[in-house]
């Protein structure tokens, strides 16, 4: 099971998600809940890409990781 997190909301944000969770046809905690989720996904695919992109420099700095790479084979990436 999930921790519990808390949160205190202005009353204006507070009115404003309300709103948005109706229209969503959700309850607000459901609603803040998957706001959250999401925002957590995308903050891990940017820190993959981050990852990804820091691999890619060094290869690209690194004669002797180039030969490796043309060695054992072609990024997924590359591939048709």
């Amino acid at each position: 099971m999930a921790a519990t997190l808390t949160i205190r909301l202005g009353e204006q944000d507070r009115i404003i998600l309300e709103k948005a969770a109706r229209k969503h046809g959700t309850g607000l905690s459901a609603f803040i809940r998957d706001l959250a989720e999401a925002e957590a996904r995308r903050l891990t695919r940017e820190a993959i890409r981050a990852e990804g992109e820091r691999v890619v420099s060094y290869l690209e700095q690194n004669p002797q990781a180039q030969d490796e790479l043309e060695t054992y084979g072609t990024p997924i990436g590359e591939l048709p």
